[in-house]
């Protein structure tokens, strides 16, 4: 037997076909792969933008951009997650109601995307001058609603794809977009600076759109659903029982995110702070990349009668997206130098790597409330999410309040302490209620994950030296390897 039999015996074995693990596993793997290479080089094009428009301009186009996000949550109405519970609840029972669902999102998310875009443009003016500091700004603020738009409308395609669990569709979707894109993005702030770069979103959306439009109607034929929009009123109650809440509770974060981010701009050098907050959110990406998108392929799972009724998927949900996205941010974590190297002199010294840290370490704590929000989408419990996004916006909000003066690492800090501070306190919620496997929150496994993460943070922040925070990591990855291993252990077969 040769090794490429073997292997492929092995993997066979491990995932057996069309078990919930395998179907984890396949969706997880395509996901990984198509938003790897999309994130990848959105990376690569953030690098080379923030050494063409420096400190100041990369946090100007971080403000812009995240404006244009805290209106697109508006713009997405929640479709894109209401899309994926419902269309792989309904896809094998009842097609007819997948495909009205399909039908719903897509009208719903042009008309409000169109008016949301036309509400930015015409508040630009405004928003530049009076609330984030930059006057000059506003053509770029009005230029962005492109982006607004188009991404609205991703949403709700992406959301559709997921609930066909098409993770193999959307990497091939995501590989074409970024490919398409790349030198669209490069070109743009090459030669016109930040004007030219988010002009290049807006390009860059479009296409995107374009691509997941054609291998939609791809995926609903290979599925057998009839795309309807007749009857779609008779669907009326999925928006104001399930979108209203994950839209209220998405309200609680980007607009929240977005006051904060104004908040600094508006500070003396805050332009200069927000550019070096942009760029270490960027190495954020690459944690979420290895732990959101991998999750995302379980909420579909989550949602089906087969997801619900497994304990152990149910720990997986949450431990796997935890674990990658935690060997992810260690070493950054470690060796947080990596930021100036990659961004350039702009983003060197101290207070950098220490922004760094912070961002990484609060990241550790949004992945394994990931898991915990998917619970809450799958069971349709998204009223809770919004009380949790609520008491995390005024945590977030209250502390860097008093945290201004410290820049972008008095944000850091109101993150962490938003994002620990609310887990605690919505822990009795998750645990008496039976929403998560209890030993993922309290136990000792759990405790040893939390203290080795915090350790090695207070070793980088300490200033130890570079030896002394590789020999830490790697004693660190064994302490959480031990502790994973044991977190995962369970007899239940998925």
């Amino acid at each position: 037997m040769g090794l490429p039999e073997l292997l492929r015996n092995r993997l066979q074995e491990a995932l057996p076909a069309k078990s919930l693990r395998a179907r984890l596993g396949t969706g997880a793997f395509w996901s990984l792969v198509g938003t790897g290479i999309f994130q990848g080089l959105g990376l690569v094009a953030s690098i080379v933008t923030a050494r063409i428009l420096g400190k100041i301009g990369f946090g100007e186009l971080g403000m812009i951009l995240g404006t244009v996000g805290m209106f697109g949550i508006f713009a997405g109405l929640g479709l894109g997650l209401t899309a994926t519970k419902h269309i792989a609840e309904f896809r094998a029972d009842d097609s007819a109601r997948a495909g009205r669902i399909i039908g719903i999102s897509t009208v719903v998310a042009i008309c409000s995307a169109a008016t949301i875009s036309a509400v930015l443009f015409f508040l630009a003016p405004y928003l530049a001058t009076h609330i984030i500091n930059a006057p000059h700004l506003r053509p770029e603020l009005q230029i962005g609603c492109g982006v607004l738009f188009f991404e609205a409308l991703n949403g709700a395609q992406i959301g559709a794809l997921c609930g066909l669990e098409a993770f193999k569709t959307i990497a091939k979707a995501s590989l074409y977009r970024g490919v398409l894109t790349f030198p669209l993005i490069v070109a743009g702030v090459y030669f016109w600076q930040l004007r030219g770069a988010v002009a290049a979103q807006v390009v860059a959306a479009m296409v995107g759109w374009s691509i997941n439009r054609l291998f939609l109607q791809e995926e609903v034929r290979k599925a057998h659903i009839s795309v309807s929009y007749r009857g779609i009123r008779s669907e009326l109650p999925i928006l104001w029982q399930f979108s209203l809440p994950a839209v209220l509770s998405q309200s609680m974060v980007a607009p929240v995110r977005w006051a904060a981010n104004a908040l600094l701009v508006n500070q003396p050098t805050g332009y200069a702070e927000m550019g070096i907050f942009n760029a270490a959110t960027r190495f954020q990406a690459l944690s979420n990349l290895f732990g959101a998108t991998s999750g995302a392929a379980a909420l579909p799972i989550l949602a089906s009668r087969e997801g619900a009724a497994s304990e152990r998927f149910n720990r997986a949900n949450i431990l796997f997206s935890w674990v990658l996205g935690i060997m992810v941010a260690l070493p950054l974590i470690c060796v947080p130098e990596i930021l100036g190297l990659v961004y350039g002199a702009d983003f060197t010294g101290v207070q950098s790597s220490r922004v760094l840290v912070l961002v990484m370490f609060f990241s550790c704590i949004m992945l394994y409330k990931q898991g915990l929000a998917r619970v809450l989408a799958a069971k349709n419990l998204m009223w809770w999410g919004y009380i949790s996004n609520a008491v995390w916006s005024v945590l977030l909000l209250g502390s860097f309040l008093g945290l201004v003066r410290w820049g972008a690492v008095g944000l850091a800090i109101a993150f962490t302490l938003a994002y620990a501070l609310n887990t605690i306190v919505f822990v009795p919620l998750y645990t008496r209620r039976g929403l998560v496997p209890k030993e993922t929150i309290i136990s000792k496994e759990a405790a040893i994950v939390w203290v080795t993460i915090a350790g090695l943070c207070s070793v980088t922040l300490l200033g130890y030296s570079l030896a002394v925070r590789i020999v830490s990591l790697l004693f660190g990855v064994l302490f959480l390897f031990t502790a994973f291993r044991r977190l995962s252990h369970s007899t239940e077969k998925m």
